[in-house]
């Protein structure tokens, strides 16, 4: 599989530079304090304007910390917030990922599957499999895989938002809020999974253990309960046999 670039995602963080709520890096937290050690180093793919690494090198006592990302102007911001490595680039280089030297006790995938878009859902998916497969290159032997995603029911709607992202971004470049900035059907385009599936794509055909996981409901807006659910799921891997 060659290089692959989706233009438009990275166009979109570079002018957007959005900042992630920090409450979803409670388990992160939990996590890494549980089965960390002293000072653990950490990668974090897709690591956006770097107040999730700030966070997390303060709030989980890490030592080493690495930011990766696909856009320079969400690496500017994270090269203000954290000493630490940066490299812009994507998790689906393979290329890329074997000039970074340094190994990691933990690799990060917060939010980030459902960015890896291919021509339809499946493309995307197996995207979404070769993220987590690239990430796990990244690990010290016996290192953790964390994969953090808003999972949405039923599939057969998040087929359709796809699809309606795509149609949308060829004619404007503008989101269409509904309720709230997180709720939209313009850019960019995202494909989410179910729970079944992110666990199923953590596991990697029996090469990781999942070894921690929380998947918390969270209530939509009252519109939205009707055709939707939602939780917002953590998922902690480990590679069998390490």
């Amino acid at each position: 599989m060659g290089v692959i670039k989706d233009r438009e995602t990275v166009r979109y963080f570079d002018e957007h530079v959005p900042e992630y709520n920090l409450e979803r890096l409670e388990h992160v937290v939990e996590a890494i304090e549980r089965v960390g050690g002293q000072q653990p180093s950490l990668v974090d793919i897709g690591c956006g304007a770097g107040n999730t690494l700030a966070f997390l090198k303060e709030q989980a006592r890490l030592g080493e910390v690495c930011g990766i990302d696909v856009s320079e102007q969400c690496l500017r911001k994270t090269r203000e917030r954290v000493e630490g490595q940066t490299h812009c680039g994507s998790i689906l280089d393979s290329a890329f990922l074997r000039e970074i030297d340094a190994r990691f006790d933990f690799a990060l995938l917060s939010a980030v599957l459902h960015h890896l878009i291919g021509r339809t859902r499946r493309e995307s998916r197996r995207y979404a499999e070769l993220a987590i497969a690239n990430a796990a290159e990244l690990l010290k032997p016996g290192g953790y895989l964390i994969v953090q995603e808003p999972v949405y029911y039923p599939i057969l709607a998040m087929d359709s938002l796809f699809y309606v992202k795509k149609l949308l971004t060829k004619v404007t470049a503008e989101r269409v809020t509904i309720f709230n900035e997180w709720n939209n059907i313009g850019p960019p385009v995202v494909s989410y999974y179910t729970n079944e599936q992110l666990i199923e794509m953590a596991e990697a055909g029996g090469r990781n253990e999942i070894v921690a996981k929380w998947i918390e409901p969270e209530r939509l807006a009252p519109a939205l309960r009707p055709i939707l659910n939602k939780t917002n799921t953590t998922l902690v891997a480990r590679a069998r046999g390490a």
